[in-house]
This record gives C-alpha cells, sequence and structure tokens, in this order.
C-alpha cells in the first residue's frame, strides 16, 4: 500500500523526462511547471510525485483527449468534474491548479491541517483521511466506499504511472541525477517550528565540534533527546547523513538573521556538516554536496537556491569552507551531481584511520599554526570559537571577541583552558601543537 502522504521519490527531471516520452507534443508551460508538484508538495507534507502521475491520468499525459477540462483552466485533475458534461473548476494560474490538487489529496490523505489558505473549492467535501492510501483513492476499493474517482482501480493506474516516472534512468534523452544518498532517519519534534517549514532554500552550516566522537550519529541522537538548541534537518559525516526534521518542520538554525536577508527558518532546508577530529572533512563535504544536489532536484530548483549560514544572517559559517574558498567548488560540484556529471571523490588523506596529527592533510579543522600574544589571522580566529565555545572568558569575566587578533583577553582565556586540563597540558599561554591536539579531539 502507497501512502499519498510522505517525501517525493521521483524527481522533476523524471517527470519532465517521462512526459516528454509519452506526449512527444508536451506544451512547453508543462514542462515548466512540473517542479510546482514537488514544491507544493512539500509544503502540505503530500507525495507532490503522487499528485503529477495522478494528473496524467486525468489529463491523458497533458493531451487532454477525452477529458473535461482543458489547459487553459490550470486545473489538472478533472475537479469539480462530477459527472459528464461538468467542465469542473478552473484556476487563475498552473500554481493555483495544482495547490488545489495538492490540497485535496491531502484532505483525502491526513486529517492534519493545511499550512496555507484553502484554495481548493471542494476541499470541505472530502470526509479527511477517508483515503491514506492512493489504492483507496477509487471508489470501488476504498473500504468505506469513499473516494476520488468511481473507475475501477483508480488508485493502481496512478501507481501504475507513477512506477513507470521512476523508472526512468540517465539513458533517456536528459540525464538524470545518478546521486545515490543513503539517508538515515532519527526525526526529531523537539526545538522546531512543527509544519510551518515552505522550504526555498537549502543551507548549509558547519559544526564548529571539534570534539571527538561529534559525528553526524552523535549530533542527531543529541538533537532528538532534545539536548541542542539549535537544529538541522541533516546531519552530514564523511561516513553518514542523517535527516532529524522533517522538511515541512522549521529548524532552529537560522533565526540568528532575522530574515533580513530573505532567508529563515521557515523557509529552509538545513545541512549541517560535521568536522570531528575522525570525520575525513573533504569526504563529508562531498557527502554534503551529494545530499545538497538531491535536495534541489527533489524540489526542481538550480543552485541559485542553495546557501550558506551566512547568506542567511553574515555569520561565518560554514566556517572551513568560508576560509578555505571552497563555496564556488561545493556550489560548482553540487550542480555537477545534479547533472550526472559528477562522481564521488574527496581530498586524499594521509591516513585511512583516525591519526593524532594535527595537519589539513589527515582531515582536521586547520593547519595548526602557533598563536601567541600578538598573533593574527585564521588560527586565531578559531581558537577563539572554541574558546567560546567552550565558555572560556578573558579577565573578570569579560567575553571574548573574534577579532582574528590574540589579545591580553584570548591569551587569559586560553591559559584558563590549559589550567583546566589538569596538569595535561603547559600552563604557558601559547597555543601549539600540544594544545591545538587537545583542543580538538578532547
Amino acid at each position: 500500500m502507497l501512502k499519498i502522504m510522505g517525501q517525493a521519490a521521483a524527481t522533476v527531471t523524471q517527470m519532465q523526462t517521462y512526459i516528454k516520452k509519452v506526449n512527444p507534443k508536451v506544451p512547453d508551460s508543462v514542462i515548466k511547471m512540473i517542479p510546482l508538484y514537488i514544491s507544493e508538495g512539500a509544503v502540505e507534507g503530500v507525495r507532490g510525485d503522487i499528485a503529477f502521475a495522478q494528473s496524467c491520468l486525468e489529463t491523458g499525459n497533458f493531451t487532454f483527449s477525452g477529458s473535461a477540462v482543458t489547459l487553459d483552466q490550470n486545473n489538472f485533475c478533472g475537479m469539480g468534474v462530477t459527472r459528464n458534461g461538468v467542465k469542473g473548476n478552473s484556476f487563475k494560474t498552473p500554481q493555483i491548479g495544482v495547490r488545489a490538487q495538492i490540497q485535496h489529496l491531502q484532505a483525502y490523505g491526513s486529517i492534519g491541517r493545511l499550512k496555507q489558505t484553502v484554495v481548493d473549492p471542494r476541499y470541505t467535501y472530502v470526509t479527511r483521511g477517508c483515503a491514506e492510501y492512493v489504492e483507496y483513492l477509487g471508489i470501488q476499493e476504498n473500504p468505506k466506499h469513499y473516494g476520488w474517482a468511481a473507475g475501477k482501480n483508480y488508485g493502481s493506474k496512478i501507481i501504475a504511472i507513477l512506477n513507470n516516472i521512476l523508472a526512468v534512468t540517465s539513458g533517456t534523452t536528459e540525464k538524470e541525477n545518478t546521486v545515490k544518498v543513503n539517508i538515515k532517519k532519527m526525526i526529531s519534534k523537539k526545538n522546531c517550528y512543527i509544519g510551518q517549514n515552505k522550504p526555498a532554500y537549502v543551507v548549509i552550516h558547519e559544526t564548529d565540534n571539534w570534539s571527538k566522537g561529534a559525528n553526524a550519529r552523535a549530533h542527531a541522537l543529541a538533537m532528538k533527546n532534545g539536548n541542542l538548541a539549535g537544529t538541522v534537518h541533516y546531519y552530514v559525516d564523511s561516513e553518514s547523513i542523517y535527516q532529524t526534521l522533517e522538511h515541512s518542520d522549521g529548524a532552529w538554525a537560522v533565526g540568528d538573521g532575522k530574515g533580513k536577508y530573505g532567508i529563515t527558518n521557515r523557509n529552509s532546508i538545513n545541512i549541517e556538516i560535521c568536522v570531528n577530529p575522525e570525520s575525513d572533512y573533504y569526504k563529508a563535504v562531498d557527502k554534503a554536496e551529494q545530499l545538497a544536489a538531491y535536495l534541489l532536484k527533489q524540489y526542481g530548483w538550480g543552485t541559485d537556491r542553495l546557501k550558506r549560514h551566512y547568506d542567511a544572517s553574515r555569520k561565518h559559517c560554514p566556517r572551513r569552507i568560508q576560509d578555505e574558498g571552497l563555496w564556488p567548488s561545493f556550489v560548482h560540484k553540487t550542480a555537477a551531481y545534479m547533472n550526472g556529471t559528477a562522481s564521488a571523490t574527496a581530498k586524499p588523506s594521509t591516513s585511512t584511520k583516525p591519526s593524532t596529527t594535527t595537519s589539513k592533510e589527515a582531515g582536521y579543522m586547520f593547519e595548526p599554526k602557533l598563536v601567541k600574544l600578538g598573533s593574527e589571522g585564521t588560527s586565531v580566529l578559531l581558537l577563539q570559537e572554541i574558546l567560546i565555545a567552550r565558555g572560556f572568558k578573558g579577565k573578570n569575566g569579560k567575553a571574548l571577541s573574534l577579532s582574528r587578533k590574540a589579545d591580553a583577553n584570548t591569551i587569559y582565556a586560553l591559559k584558563q583552558y590549559q589550567k583546566s586540563r589538569n596538569g595535561v597540558l603547559v600552563v604557558d599561554g601559547e597555543c601549539g601543537e600540544n594544545t591545538w591536539k587537545d583542543l580538538i579531539a578532547i
């Protein structure tokens, strides 16, 4: 049995390729509107690929041959055609027409409230939740004899079309995204805006958690247990991807921007890249690129919807991507994965197992440089970030500033950290190799 509610499995490219194959004369306006099925479906938690398959059935693959509705009505599901001779409902734009169809499917598949204003003129006529499964959209197959249509095997016909769409591969006239993303789910409903997210962007972050063991699973567990004040939709390390929020739920991730730059907690899907010392950082970045490509394809978006936390609030995040100038490459690789022209790669590492070195080639956050009073640069900034994250302050409790300069306040906090390590470190106010190792692998 196939549930109506959920995340689409087919991509926009698959749907576009399918309809071009079965209807070579399909209008360009139909091709251009197909992403709406994914984006509108995601808002209401309805599988947009199921809605599109239903439209193919109802419109004769958008030929409208034998259909009671016409293309200019923007009615792609026969809505309002309750008997022969009835023309059905009309909508001002394709988006409103698709939205109405999505809302009507939501009425059948769920008892939850809509996220957007009702545009479906027949929404209130549906017995809510009476057809949780696609198979039950057919009145003859529905145990309670409710449903969308009276024709025999109506739901099964939709599923057959969907299966043909999902069978579309890169061997067709358009290249399909060949990236296979293995997502483990550990969904939380804590510290988030439940049901309030309308995704419009994919936003990249880094955890800035250099602690040993702070991988994707550890963060996902901590979030599920309600132990993280900030929340995201995905955590990625060099080995795994964990989904931690449904896309329909808003994360506590970019609220620091207060919507000033257009990206908010209620219109974004947020990805955190883990930077723990055991993880191969560059492989983790590569996995994040694949995940970003998967999500952008899923919603029918381009890389113009791919953003950094920095773009949402001007926070220096994702830190290492920023500091190493990797963002243009990240966007380029994501686009290549979307086009099926990239393969999984990672910057080579000098070791295949966890190392105690702090060199960049071993996958650590940065190339360690000696920091002492008066030092300036990225290493100082990173030291300040770590000390702040660990709760250390300057003299008389003065908060550290991210000045990139090792002033007296920074050195005071560094000495307090060294003292806290109970003889493990020399309290000399200098961050050399031993202190760096301790800071990033504590």
